[in-house]
């Protein structure tokens, strides 16, 4: 079976709702510059509809689309690798600012201890922390960053500190 030719359809569509449809989108993304391309989308959608004369509310239906649209996004935006490799972070900070050998010695110690914690935790949950401490980044800036919420971020941040915590703990105990 094609596809039905609902072109005409669709243009009627996107003349009267699509401004409607790009500020539903444009409140919905992280990012605006996704609007046009998933905007495109819902209405390659709305030309792929069957028995489009049964529609009572062309509204409705496009918007309820685009939520289609919208959750698939994101399920493939949250399956994308984060933008930020701790590993790249790393060596930066191998360099000590000061010159002198026990604190060089002390300083290369905390980063591999650091790096040792950090394996255990998940990629996103250790960037959230090295993005926070490391290069000073706000809650919200760290979920802009990682593509998740600012509650999500804050999250991500207590649960590094708790894992980092719980070591310390851990390691304190085995010492004495």
């Amino acid at each position: 079976m094609g596809v039905p030719d609902n072109r005409s359809f669709v243009a009627d569509i996107a003349a009267r709702y699509g401004r409607r449809l790009r500020r539903f989108l444009s409140i919905r993304l992280r990012n605006a510059a996704d609007v046009p391309d998933l905007a495109q989308e819902v209405f390659l959608r709305l030309l792929r509809v069957e028995g489009k004369e049964s529609i009572r509310s062309p509204e409705a239906y496009l918007l309820t689309i685009a939520s289609h649209v919208i959750h698939q996004h994101a399920v493939r935006r949250s399956s994308e690798p984060v933008s930020v490799d701790i590993r790249e972070v790393f060596p930066e900070l191998r360099t000590p600012s000061c010159d002198d050998p026990p604190d060089q010695v002390a300083h290369a110690q905390r980063l591999d201890e650091l790096e040792r914690i950090l394996a255990h935790l998940p990629t996103r949950v250790a960037t959230a922390l090295v993005l926070h401490r490391i290069e000073g980044y706000s809650v919200q800036e760290i979920g802009e960053e990682l593509g998740v919420s600012r509650e999500t971020a804050k999250k991500y941040l207590a649960r590094a500190v708790e894992h980092c915590r719980n070591h310390r703990a851990a390691e304190s105990a085995t010492t004495r």
